[in-house]
């Protein structure tokens, strides 16, 4: 009797011993769309081409409905890379409806992945898109619709690095300093225009979860923000507590922050004297605690009004710095 026992119980647990657990498959996010409201889809297919900043052999992507208060109904989804193309199913089905404030993860699929990634989502005319349609997240061309993020497995990057910030993180159409800089980690813009550390819709305090802290792959953070905090007149005081909140809640995930200076604007029209004295409060306090610190606004100020942006940098609002200003920043960033 007792050989009968032991031989079912070697024949349960395997007469080389217990079963090896699998790992859980690691998702590196190469590339990120905040979503936002943005116009109906004009027709039922909509083709998204993004560039990727990391490369791996299997691919999912990010659906999302996040500022919809309506179901979306994908109809249908593929992804082409490198002359390859895939059906993406969701639970194994290939059209989804995406619930009112929602988001969804295809189905992983073997494809390599390298620079690029077309994706082509087919919904019912009238469809909302989300996912910032006009400007782009480290580089996409022709319309981003309801793609918000595109992830790899089998990578080698050693993780990722979020740019955080307003709108001069998240720049205009091509031109972003985050697609400039160099690094081996996979580099995802997380920039809003008009985006506040403390106000706004969605500030950063807010939606630092959602927008940068998602994925156990973000190692790092650079926060460049404030200054639509400042214009609005937010005190310095206030904007250093937010900038300290964030910074210690990516610590207490193991995440590294850095902190870049704000940039110069005098000429902009919210301009003043007073407000401009909380920017350098705010700056002298981000030097001062941060050895790190990445001095975006001594790069960018002109040598003869350091409170402007120097002539060959400023966009010609005065705040916003123009692509070589970019170039200037990117530069600066070692991640």
């Amino acid at each position: 009797m007792r050989v009968i026992i032991v031989l079912t119980l070697l024949l349960l647990c395997g007469a080389s011993g217990p079963h090896e657990r699998l790992a859980p498959i690691r998702w590196l996010p190469v590339w990120q769309a905040v979503p936002t409201l943005s116009a109906s889809v004009p027709d039922q297919s909509v083709r998204t081409t993004v560039d990727l900043t990391a490369s791996g052999t299997s691919v999912r992507v990010r659906l999302s409905n996040l500022m919809g208060i309506k179901p979306v109904r994908v109809e249908q989804a593929v992804v082409t890379a490198n002359g390859e193309t895939r059906q993406l199913t969701f639970g194994r089905s290939r059209a989804v409806t995406i619930g009112p404030r929602g988001e969804v993860y295809s189905d992983a699929v073997q494809l390599t992945v390298t620079t690029t990634l077309e994706i082509s989502t087919y919904t019912p005319a009238g469809t909302p898109c989300q996912a910032r349609a006009h400007r782009t997240i480290t580089s996409a061309r022709t319309h981003i619709c309801l793609v918000s993020a595109v992830e790899v497995a089998g990578f080698t990057a050693p993780g990722a690095v979020v740019m955080f910030g307003d709108s001069i993180t998240e720049g205009e159409r091509e031109a972003t300093w985050p697609s400039l800089v160099q690094s081996d980690y996979a580099v995802l813009n997380a920039g809003i225009s008009g985006n506040g550390v403390l106000s706004g819709d969605a500030p950063m305090i807010t939606r630092l979860y959602r927008d940068v802290l998602y994925s156990d792959e973000v190692h790092k953070v650079v926060l460049l923000g404030g200054i639509n905090d400042i214009q609005h007149d937010v005190s310095a005081d206030n904007v250093i507590a937010g900038i300290r909140t964030v910074q210690l809640r990516c610590q207490n995930e193991g995440v590294q922050v850095l902190v870049g200076t704000i940039t110069p604007w005098r000429g902009w029209g919210n301009w003043t004297e007073a407000r401009e004295r909380q920017r350098q409060k705010t700056n002298d306090w981000i030097r001062a605690t941060f050895p790190d610190v990445i001095d975006f606004d001594a790069a960018l100020r002109d040598p003869a009004d350091p409170l402007r942006l120097r002539p060959e940098f400023d966009s010609g609002d005065h705040l916003h710095p123009n692509g070589a200003a970019f170039g200037a920043m990117a530069r600066l960033v070692k991640v």
